[in-house]
């Protein structure tokens, strides 16, 4: 008696990612976080923070008394746009640096690159042209690349981005927003003056341009 193994039907191949997808090559930043983890490397290209300085006391007591006052609230979803109380609390701290805000006018993102992602996708076309400083900060160059974006550095010098070639940009190119770091830029360190400042505002207004203010580091400075 012979016994037969049945068949195994042939697999049709997935279908392939989207083109878009298929033009974002690796995470630029995941490659700079593999270095860091080697022990005999000091790599200063990863912005890490130095562990020794986390208050992880201060975090940890943050914690109990949520889970003490409020477990079910914390623990449960809440409104996709944030926390109402934390939106309030943000408002309240961007108010008070001069920027009148509303909670209604936050957005809570899981960090920086959502936050990216999501003004890609609602404010730019493919084919739209960013403008970025030069250098720039790598992951916001993949959120561009993957929303289809024409992405073009504007020149700047020691004081950061220039404004009088930001201006010849916006005449010529005709983008759909400016990407800016403008305190203690990624990478370079530098923090644009006041007057470039206004004169960066000044285009944009004239001009017609959104401005995507990245300011992570913002708060970091001794004085000034």
């Amino acid at each position: 008696m012979t016994v037969t193994e049945p068949a195994t039907p042939a697999l049709a191949p997935t279908p392939p990612f989207a083109a878009r997808a298929r033009t974002v090559g690796g995470s630029p930043v995941r490659d700079i976080l593999a270095v860091t983890a080697r022990p005999e490397v000091i790599n200063f290209a990863g912005g890490l923070p130095a562990p020794e300085l986390f208050d992880t006391d201060g975090i940890a007591a943050a914690y109990r008394a949520v889970l003490a006052e409020t477990p079910a609230r914390a623990l449960q979803y809440s409104t996709t746009e944030g926390e109402p109380a934390l939106r309030a609390a943000l408002a309240a701290r961007t108010a008070a640096r001069g920027l009148p805000t509303t909670p209604d006018d936050l957005l809570v993102t899981t960090g920086s690159q959502q936050a990216l992602s999501l003004l890609a996708t609602v404010l730019l076309e493919p084919g739209d042209t960013v403008l970025v400083e030069d250098p720039c900060y790598l992951a916001a160059l993949q959120a561009f690349s993957l929303a289809g974006a024409h992405v073009v550095a504007v020149p700047g010098d020691e004081h950061g981005l220039d404004p009088d070639a930001l201006d010849e940009l916006v005449a010529r190119e005709r983008p759909k927003l400016l990407y800016t770091v403008p305190t203690f830029q990624n990478p370079t360190g530098r923090t644009l003056p006041a007057a470039r400042r206004a004169a960066v505002a000044e285009t944009a207004a004239r001009r017609g341009l959104w401005i995507v203010e990245d300011d992570p580091y913002g708060e970091l400075r001794y004085e000034g």
